[in-house]
């Protein structure tokens, strides 16, 4: 069977002396392990348009649950990500979660539609790094089944008794007089006004909207934690690249 379709590889592994497997994001058919043979000699004219990062068109041929790429055409390949290491490793860091939260061979128009305008994002500067992040990880999550209940709180239901409590396990939250008269355990991240205003924005808005608007930079740092905090709790997992791509506020 042969099919056409665009794509955001995510995950590269070269084979032999030159040939790459990759891990393509695509818009029909969710998540593809696909072999590009002879990806990496000089004169392929698949090099580029198979690179990890690139959005490109895609001439697929599928035998036995075995998928090749026979010819691509790239469409964007985000150059000025891979010019700047710290944009490149929230990249990479993006294209990680798509690995372990899109599923295999399901379509993925939602999935492909967040990352590539994340990656624009990031290229473009044209938002904090911080809430670009922050914004990826929920919406991520929320696509993927993983939508905390940011409606109020769970036992009174009102959502102006700040702090507010997001319950990391549960998924839900707690106004500050309910956590304190219930004395429940667990863990839980604080949300004030600001941060809880744009938590509700990434997860309910409609997605032309979804990346209109802005924090201060302290903000958009802790808005990042509690997302991030919410990730890590939900998928029970560590993501390597976000190792690395804290390690860099180290050296920055």
């Amino acid at each position: 069977m042969k099919f056409t379709t665009d794509g955001l590889v995510i995950k590269e592994n070269n084979v032999g002396e030159s040939d790459r497997v990759v891990v393509v994001l695509t818009r029909d058919k969710g998540l593809l392990s696909a072999f590009v043979s002879g990806a990496r000699k000089p004169k392929s004219k698949n090099a580029a348009s198979t690179a990890l990062l690139s959005y490109s068109h895609l001439c697929i041929t599928e035998s036995k649950g075995t998928y090749r790429i026979t010819e691509a055409e790239a469409i964007d390949v985000f150059f000025g990500i891979r010019t700047d290491i710290e944009r490149l490793s929230l990249a990479q860091y993006i294209c990680e979660l798509c690995q372990v939260l899109v599923p295999y061979e399901v379509e993925g128009e939602e999935f492909l539609r967040l990352a590539l305008n994340s990656l624009h994002y990031i290229e473009k500067g044209k938002m904090d790094i911080y809430a670009v992040k922050a914004l990826t990880e929920l919406r991520l999550m929320v696509i993927a089944g993983f939508m905390p209940d940011l409606v109020g709180c769970r036992v009174c239901g009102t959502d102006q008794n700040f702090p507010l409590w997001l319950d990391l396990i549960g998924g839900d939250m707690l106004c500050n007089d309910c956590k304190a008269r219930s004395k429940v355990s667990g863990s839980f991240a604080e949300l004030d006004r600001t941060t809880f205003a744009a938590m509700r924005h990434i997860v309910y808005s409609q997605f032309s909207k979804l990346y209109s608007f802005v924090l201060p930079p302290e903000n958009a740092k802790y808005l990042s934690f509690v997302t991030e905090r919410y990730l890590l709790a939900q998928t029970e997992r560590k993501f390597k690249t976000l190792d690395f791509f804290h390690s860099l506020e180290l050296r920055l």
